[in-house]
Parts: structure tokens; sequence; C-alpha cells
């Protein structure tokens, strides 16, 4: 079984060593991309009928997601939420979503529109959503996730997808990865935001000073690598991108090269995209 791990951008923090030039096809078959797609469909389902055993069923039991408070949220908090009526789906939309599949784990990400109460607040409007599931004992499973609300539902601006901006997007990925490799941690430090927050399997936060200290000490070495397909959602402010990299890499001193599949969520901030969140798989 493949080992759910936080990503840095796109190596496996923690990840056991995958030999070099190790490569794990995408899966193009429409029958696995629905079925990914169909887990976010019956996700919302269960949530506004509040079926518990339904949701304990969608999630794995190692999930867990960062807050935008930084709080780690386990499967156990979500299901005790919803059990409580603390939070509440009353009635969801899902937009388009994007999904890419290697083997036994895939990510998705979409849009949805919700009417939503927490703590008896009105949380309603309209997320940008991503999710990393793995395959288990024969059904996909979410293991990690993020999102961020983009602005009221009924925004014109919620519906805004510029080409222009999806492109300085798929750049500014590469850009972070080529200031891996030159070890540019000033650059670094600009491509992530203060709070920027990924988690490892043990579901123990990896921080943006985790990150460069890593870069910074030479623990972690970037030599080269590929980006794969990439999907880039874009509302407002907020984006979220998934993708597939090859790289070559060293982590304390071990060749930890091989393939992995990440996926971040971006905000405007100042003018200039920055990465909050980020999770990633090893493919084997």
């Amino acid at each position: 079984m493949k080992k759910v791990i936080a990503s840095i951008l796109f190596a496996c923090a923690g990840a056991g060593a995958v030999p070099a030039g190790a490569s794990q096809s995408q899966s193009r078959d429409p029958a696995v991309i629905d079925a990914v797609k169909q887990v976010g469909q019956d996700m919302g389902e269960a949530m506004v009928a509040g079926d518990i055993d339904k949701l304990s069923q969608i999630y794995a039991d190692d999930f867990a997601m960062v807050e935008s408070s930084g709080n780690v949220i386990s499967k156990q908090d979500l299901l005790r939420d919803f059990a409580s009526f603390h939070d509440k789906l009353e009635w969801f939309e899902n937009g388009p979503v994007d999904v890419l599949v290697f083997g036994n784990v895939a990510v998705a990400q979409g849009s949805v529109k919700e009417k939503r109460s927490r703590n008896g607040e009105d949380t309603s409007g309209q997320f940008l959503w991503q999710d990393l599931l793995e395959k288990r004992a024969g059904r996909w499973v979410v293991a990690r996730s993020a999102g961020a609300r983009v602005v009221s539902a009924d925004s014109p601006q919620a519906q805004s997808q510029d080409p222009t901006v999806v492109a300085t997007i798929r750049q500014f990925e590469q850009d972070v990865g080529d200031a891996m490799v030159a070890v540019d941690v000033d650059k670094l430090s600009r491509f992530y935001a203060d709070d920027w927050a990924a988690l490892g399997s043990s579901a123990k936060v990896f921080t943006k000073e985790n990150l460069l200290g890593d870069f910074r000490s030479g623990k972690d070495k970037l030599v080269a690598f590929e980006i794969g397909p990439m999907h880039v959602q874009v509302r407002g402010d907020v984006a979220v991108v998934q993708a597939s990299v090859t790289e070559k890499r060293i982590q304390d001193g071990r060749d930890t090269s091989g393939q992995s599949v990440f996926m971040d969520l971006l905000k405007k901030q100042g003018g200039n995209w920055m990465i909050v969140r980020t999770a990633g798989a090893r493919l084997e």
C-alpha cells in the first residue's frame, strides 16, 4: 500500500526510497475517473443526509486536513461535528471536477456552492476544494483535503477562469521547482505563505520554517524535475493545482528520486500568488 505523505511541492517528505526512473502511468480510463468523481458527490449527499456510516466509509481512517486556523482535523473530528450537528450541510452543487489518477492514487479538485451552517452560523458560499484519494480494499477513500472560500456564491467573480491567470499559475509552479533546484531560499520564501502547512503520514504539521530550513541546510536537495499533466482551477483570488512530477532528489544523503503526485492550494496575497496548503503521495 502506498503511504500518503506530505509533499514539499513535488517530493514527499519522509517517504521511503523509490528507485530512480520508476514510473507510474496516468490512467485515462473513464470508468476510473468517474468513480473518483462519484466519491465527491457521494460525500456531499452523505453530509446532507447526516449519514455518518457512509461518511466513515468515504474518509480513510488516517484522514487529516489543516484548517485555515492551522488546526489539524482528523476523521474522528469530522464525523463528530456532523453527528453533533455542529456542522450541517443543507444543500450543495458541485462544479466541474478535474481528476488525475495514477494506479491506486488520485487527486481531485473542483468548486462547490453550498448552503451550510456551522455552530449555528451561516457559512454558505462558494469554495474551491481538492482531495487526495487512495484505493484501499477495492474502494476509493479520501486521505487528505484542502479548500478555501472564494467569494459569495452569486458573485460573477466566482465564475471567472481567465486563461492568462491559469498560465501564470502554471509558470508559478515551474518557478517554484526551479528555485528548489537553485536552492534560492529567498525566492522560496516569497512563494510560500507564512501560514503554509502540509501534513505527513503521521498527521504531523510541516511548516514553512521546516521547509526552508531543510533546503537551507542541504538536508533536502532537488537536482532535477519534470512536471507532468497539470490541472488548474482559479476562482477570484483562490486557485487549486494538481499535477504529477518526476524528479531526481537527495534527502538526508539518500537518493529518493521517483514520481509523485501533488496538489497545491494557492491564494493571492499582496498581488502575488502564494502556496498555503500542499499534499501529495509517492507513486510506486
